[in-house]
């Protein structure tokens, strides 16, 4: 693979145009759509201070079918309940919390969404898994009150979902960064590495930063790095992100690709494939209200090296989710309809007290919403 400056000249050389706007073409179609919530949240454990913590941190999404005329989603969640950090220091309100799969069901007469079963996540010899760091390089796990707790080598943070064909998953996650392998019963079966597998270079991404999305197409994963690594930036109109793909056959990383923020965006939220070298993507800036961008681009990769080609599918301005912070689940239902879910990060509002153990919370309910679009999403794209 190419030094990313050159690669970029290269492509923007080829192109006969210099800046991210000149990549990006317009196809807003959307015609309406439908939110989903969570009325009642199951509770997922209690702090060593008294507080209840409710299910919530959801990332990555996939629709699995219809059933009786409510719609079925698999999502999974985080690393679990953390407070707001103190330099390095970050707690962890249930250390013990597994990362779940959870099995959603939307209800369209009630506009409901329930949970209908959970898959707990389990290491290679089956114990549980955990979300506690890797390492203290970057994130010392503590309790609520402030005390060390020890690190996990083979602890996820797990940020993406999709299904590996076999009745299993692939995930992305954003501690090594890794793309990692389920069986269908939970038990992690291969963890894909930077300097190893993937391109070394991608150790060295932002803390919290690493794999947002993971996507699959025939005998091929594609993982989506969630931000630009530190210092890379491409021109004064934006900053890039890195897709890797990897052969299944060989385990191996066979192509890198180069994502263009628009201005004021620097992070992907999920992606998802759609199509041979075609992918929805959900593009934002971490902010709500206003100053929010929240954005749903389809994007056509070209060769290896290059930056992909981009059309904006819909603006999610208009819609409740323009007032959240994380959309982070993105899922297919038809040709003209795609899900999106949010990370509410369990409700965790602020920083925690170490001298009482209790941390804010807030009422944020889970949140489902459906967009409909006027033309299918599968046709060609015009660029």
């Amino acid at each position: 693979m190419k030094s990313i400056f050159a690669a970029l000249s290269s492509a923007l050389l080829l192109s006969g145009c210099s800046t991210t706007g000149s990549f990006v073409s317009k196809k807003q179609a959307v015609t309406g759509f439908e939110i989903y919530k969570m009325n009642n949240t199951p509770t997922v454990g209690t702090t060593l201070s008294g507080q209840k913590i409710k299910l919530g941190g959801f990332s990555g999404l996939i629709f699995t079918g219809d059933k009786d005329g409510s719609l079925f989603f698999q999502t999974v969640t985080d690393r679990g309940p953390n407070g707001e950090p103190n330099g390095i220091d970050r707690p962890f309100l249930l250390p013990e919390y597994s990362p779940t799969v959870v099995v959603l069901k939307a209800d369209p007469a009630k506009k409901e969404l329930t949970v209908s079963a959970e898959i707990k996540l389990r290491k290679r010899d089956g114990s549980p898994l955990s979300g506690l760091p890797n390492n203290r390089l970057e994130e010392n796990p503590t309790d609520i009150f402030g005390l060390y707790y020890s690190v996990d080598p083979q602890g996820l943070d797990i940020e993406g979902i999709v299904m590996d064909g076999e009745g299993g998953w692939w995930m992305a996650e954003e501690y090594a960064p890794s793309l990692v392998r389920f069986s269908e019963d939970g038990k992690m079966t291969r963890r894909l590495f930077p300097g190893v597998e993937l391109p070394r270079m991608y150790a060295d991404r932002k803390p919290n930063r690493g794999f947002e999305a993971v996507a699959k197409f025939e005998n091929k994963i594609f993982g989506f790095l969630q931000s630009p690594l530190p210092k890379e930036q491409a021109s004064k109109d934006g900053e890039f992100s890195r897709i890797v793909e990897v052969d299944l056959d060989t385990m191996k990383a066979t192509a890198e690709y180069f994502y263009m923020f628009e201005k004021g965006n620097d992070r992907i939220g999920d992606a998802i494939a759609i199509a041979p070298k075609t992918f929805l993507v959900i593009e934002q800036n971490g902010k709500v209200g206003e100053k929010s961008q929240k954005l749903i681009y389809k994007i056509t990769l070209g060769e290896s090296d290059q930056l992909v080609k981009k059309t904006l599918m819909a603006d999610l301005k208009t819609t409740p989710f323009n007032n959240l912070e994380k959309i982070e689940g993105l899922a297919l239902i038809n040709e003209k309809k795609v899900a999106i879910v949010y990370d509410n990060d369990f409700q965790i509002a602020g920083k925690t007290n170490q001298a009482t153990g209790l941390t804010p919370l807030n009422d944020s309910v889970n949140q489902l919403l459906i967009l409909d679009f006027k033309e299918s999403l599968l046709e060609e794209s015009s660029l």
